[in-house]
This record gives structure tokens, sequence and C-alpha cells, in this order.
């Protein structure tokens, strides 16, 4: 008789297994979708705050340790690393977010989404702008299937181009000898295409879902930074900066877990964070920083069975919340170097970034043998394609 684990898993070198990519699929769209219905149901019957947290807890500690029970770290690097980022991290984030009455499961709940697009906000990496959505509703059915069209079509251009990237990446570290400076610069750009073309190709699949959605993207030209704090608020991985900010940044200004009941207003969170003072929003924002490089080194401990060396993640975002501290003082007390050209300010911010990366960020990466791990799987995948 044929092995009837053939179906579910299949041999690596590392002597494990990992999930099909069929039943990975359908054991998370399945899970999402349960997830999501419980979600609901413990929004009608469990307030927010302390309780409904401890009965997340088993949620979350089951995220946290589920990604390399799911896929082998000897057989696709690329695929451990999604799902440790879509479960271990973010859904987990969402769901303490939803225990303290913050985050868009909440928003979505309240405006009474139906379950599958929940699951979809639950794991898959996409901010909705609530608003927008509301005012989709209101519009002709035609008019919807427009805005959708374009919608999906800007997405699907925004992968094509970020894979394209990433591949010349690929290509121009492997194919010709770089100094270790220009090489890590291309590894940033090709990490840029990397998490880029996966949360928009992301994003074109919820977007088929319920076209009626609308996205904030996750990336906003993050090489055009005039500084290290608009470069990690609003221009780099958009969709993680929200995260943090749900469960780190803003209970720690409101300093209640729980959100208040004007926790949506725009105007009201400016108002607290001026009310909280200089030392409150320094506070948040050194553990901002190191909340994401705690969740970071989780991933890489995922990916290698081990933190990264000298805690290198760590210190890189917790180095960076300092940085962006510091750079809030040069910025209120030094006229001249906000009358710089912006040129002058972004090449300054991009080398600084690179230079804080190639010290605590890509040391890590080249010694686990990331980099090349990384590498092959894209080689693989593009040949698979090429192939079919």
């Amino acid at each position: 008789w044929p092995d009837s684990g053939a179906l579910f898993m299949f041999p690596t070198s590392g002597g494990g297994g990992s999930m099909s990519p069929y039943v990975l699929v359908c054991t998370t769209i399945i899970y999402a979708l349960v997830l999501s219905q419980c979600c609901i149901l413990m929004n009608v019957y469990v307030r927010p705050g302390l309780l409904r947290l401890l009965l997340m807890i088993p949620l979350i500690s089951l995220h946290l340790t589920l990604p390399p029970v799911m896929v082998d770290r000897n057989e696709n690097v690329i695929t451990l690393a999604i799902m440790s980022a879509l479960i271990s991290w973010w859904c987990s984030f969402k769901l303490i977010a939803f225990a303290w009455d913050r985050g868009a499961i909440t928003q979505a709940i309240r405006l009474k989404y139906p379950t599958i697009a929940i699951a979809m906000l639950l794991v898959l990496p996409v901010t909705p702008v609530f608003q927008q959505r509301d005012v989709e509703d209101t519009r002709s059915k035609n008019s919807q299937k427009t805005s959708s069209q374009a919608t999906v079509t800007s997405y699907a251009w925004r992968f094509i181009t970020k894979i394209a990237l990433l591949l010349a990446t690929v290509h121009a570290i492997t194919a010709y000898q770089l100094p270790d400076i220009v090489a890590h610069f291309l590894m940033a750009w090709g990490l840029y295409a990397l998490l880029g073309g996966l949360m928009d190709g992301l994003s074109c699949v919820c977007l088929l879902v319920d076209g009626r959605v609308k996205l904030v993207p996750h990336f906003d030209q993050p090489y055009l930074s005039e500084s290290l704090e608009i470069f990690w608020a609003k221009r780099w991985n958009r969709f993680a900066a929200g995260q943090l900010r749900s469960i780190v940044f803003d209970p720690l200004i409101d300093n209640c877990a729980v959100a208040p009941p004007d926790a949506n207003d725009r105007v009201a969170r400016f108002r607290r964070r001026q009310r909280a003072g200089l030392f409150r929003v320094a506070v948040a924002t050194i553990c901002t920083f190191a909340m994401s490089g705690i969740m970071h080194e989780l991933v890489f401990y995922h990916l290698t069975g081990a933190i990264s060396s000298g805690a290198g993640w760590f210190l890189f975002f917790s180095l960076n919340g300092v940085l962006v501290l510091v750079e809030r003082a040069m910025w209120s007390r030094t006229a001249w170097y906000t009358n710089l050209p912006s040129y002058v300010r972004v090449a300054f911010t991009l080398a600084l970034e690179v230079y804080v990366a190639e010290l605590f960020f890509f040391k890590p990466v080249i010694q686990a043998g990331l980099d090349v791990a990384v590498i092959e799987s894209v080689k693989e995948t593009a040949a698979s394609f090429v192939l079919v």
C-alpha cells in the first residue's frame, strides 16, 4: 500500500517533513474561518480586557510554536518565514489587539463584516480602510466592480514589478563579485522586493474575495525617506508598524491596555500623545522598536533553531528606536538639518540605515547561511515556474 502520509507530508533533507502546499493552505483557511467565528462570538459574550486576553493565551501559545511544525526549515526557508510572520507574529498581535478592543478585527466586527472577510484580516497582512468600505457600499454594483478591478490590477502590477526586482537583485548578487557593502545594499533591495511582492500578492487575493475592501499600501517608496522616523512609521512595512502601534505604542500612550472610546479618532490620538509628555512618548517608542526586535528574533529562531548571533536583530531594531529619538531631538533643535535639500536628507537616512544593518542585521543572516538559503529558494521557485 502507498504511504498514506505522503498526501500530507513529504520528506526533506533534514529527516522531517512539511505539510504539502495544498494541505497547508486548506488548513490555514479552515483555521482562519473558525477563529473569526470565535472572535465574533467572543465580542458578544466577553468584555474587552483581562478575561478576553486570558482566553486568547492558548491560541497565541499555539501560534508561537506552530510554523516549524507545519514547514520544515530545511525545505523552503521562505515558506517558513512567511508562516512565522503571518501566524506567530501578526495573527497573534491581532488577537491581543482584539482582546484590548483595538485593531482591525475589532473594527471589522463592529461594522458587521462577513466571517470570510474577518478571516482574511486575521491571517493576511492587510490593513483595511474601513471608512472607504462604507462609501463603496453606497455605490452601484457596476461602479464597485470597476473600482475593484482597477485596485486588483494595481496590486497585481506592483507584485509583478517587485518580483522582477527580486530576481534582478538575486542575479546581481550571485553573478558578480561585489564588495560587501554593495551586496548588502542589494540585499536590502531584495528584502524590500520580497516582502512587498508577498504582501501585494496576498492583497490581490483579499481583493478578489471581497472587492469592496480598500487597503492601505504596505510600502510607500521607503527609498525616499527623509528621516528614520518617516522610514519606519510611514514608508517601510506599514502593516507591521500598525500592528506594533496597536498593542505597544498606543496602550503605553493611553496608559491603559483597553482602548478608550475614541481610540480610532486621529485627532483624539494626537491629543493624547501631546498630553502624554516627551518621556512617555520616548518610552513607548523604545518599547515598540524593542518588541519588533523580539518578534524578528522569533522569526529568526524558527528559521535557524537559534536566535541571531549576539541578538543582532533585536539590537538592530532597538538601536533604531534610540536613533529615532535622537533624530527627533536633533530636528527640534537644529534648524540647519531641516533646511538641507531633501535629496541630502534621503541619502543620509539610507546610508545610516544600511550602516546599522551592516553591523547588526546582515551579519547574523550571513553567519546562519540564511542569505544563501533564501537565494536558492528564490532560484528554485523561479525555475519551477519557468518549467511549468
